[in-house]
């Protein structure tokens, strides 16, 4: 039986994956409503520099996740084909902050969503972003999609609650619920307060004259970072699948926040030197012995998993997906949208 993606809803549509993933199903021909919380002005800049913001096709409305009966309510009056619950608490730092709020952001939201699909819409198919925080410190290098799960932050615990659901009630109710288990993913429309957009909104200030240097936590930290374009057009690829099932979506690649930081001061030709150990450690200006990083013992979190490197093998295989940028290509395409942003006016 053939099966067409003709209306989707899109939890989150504000954010990075929310707003590139509506472009993608526009593109497509796809209607898409996109929710944002009860109460707040939509903050729309990102669906503007995608110019989908006033698409006749795309409606926004008002949904707080974590109330089960917005939740059904919604489901039941919407005639969707497909659900993308990209919406929560996507900041792991935050998490340790509030993990109670990051829970039900995460975990709480999905549970009401599969329930709201399992009652009054069980036609309706189902795709999560997860993310791979739920291997938490795992011993297996690279993680696929039969690494154990032991997540170690709160955010971690969310994110693995919702996955867990999700399988659980595709078992045991037979919906069509997929897990996308997200490695890094960034591109230029990432939220400031992430340390891939720090970086590279750092550098381009700082190649304006607006700035000498960034502060930085964690340098050590090795994470797969991937092309955010690339993994919401998978996410789109799994609710066409005639089976539901669980993918890591991943490079395979993995790299330090350090070299994160240097592949993005080489977007603008400067080349960083690395001297001292730990807190003490700085990116040095190789050409003009400026120091452009420094570390902030501050900005360290209780935990901070060492490596998350994925095997997106199977994804590959069933979905197509394939990374787009590399390290430098992905740093670079960040680097020079902040700084068209700043000779803009709107950074």
């Amino acid at each position: 039986m053939s099966w067409s993606l003709r209306h989707a809803l899109v939890t989150g549509i504000s954010g990075q994956d929310g707003a590139l993933l509506a472009a993608h199903l526009l593109a497509r021909g796809v209607a898409v409503t996109g929710t944002q919380r009860p109460g707040r002005t939509l903050d729309d800049w990102r669906l503007r520099e995608l110019c989908i913001a006033d698409d006749s096709r795309l409606r926004i409305v008002a949904l707080d996740p974590t109330d089960g009966g917005a939740c059904a309510e919604l489901i039941g009056a919407g005639a969707f084909d497909a659900v993308f619950h990209l919406a929560g608490q996507s900041r792991v730092a935050e998490s340790f902050r509030d993990p109670l709020g990051s829970l039900a952001a995460n975990g709480r939201s999905t549970v009401h969503l599969l329930e709201a699909l399992r009652l009054h819409a069980p036609q309706t198919r189902l795709v999560l972003a997860a993310s791979a925080e739920i291997f938490g410190a795992p011993a297996q290098a690279p993680q696929d999609e039969g690494t154990p799960l032991a997540a170690r932050s709160p955010y971690g615990v969310s994110k693995l609650l919702a996955h867990a659901s999700v399988a659980a009630w595709r078992a045991s109710y037979g919906l069509h619920a997929s897990s996308a288990i997200l490695f890094n993913h960034e591109s230029s429309l990432r939220d400031e307060a992430f340390v891939t957009r720090k970086i590279t909104l750092g550098v381009a200030r700082i190649a304006r004259g607006l700035e000498s240097g960034i502060v930085l936590g964690n340098l050590d930290a090795k994470r797969d970072f991937g092309y955010a374009s690339d993994f919401v057009a998978a996410m789109a690829a799994m609710a066409q699948r005639e089976s539901a099932d669980d993918y890591v979506l991943a490079t395979g690649h993995a790299a330090s926040i350090r070299e994160f930081a240097g592949a993005a001061f080489a977007a603008v030709g400067c080349a960083l030197d690395w001297r001292g150990r730990g807190v003490e450690e700085v990116g040095v200006d190789r050409a003009s012995g400026v120091i452009r990083v420094r570390i902030d013992g501050s900005l360290l979190r209780p935990f901070d998993a060492p490596l998350l490197v994925g095997n997106a093998a199977k994804a590959r295989a069933a979905l197509g997906f394939t990374p787009s940028l590399d390290l430098a290509a992905l740093a670079r395409t960040m680097v020079e949208a902040d700084l068209a942003r700043l000779d803009a006016g709107s950074a």
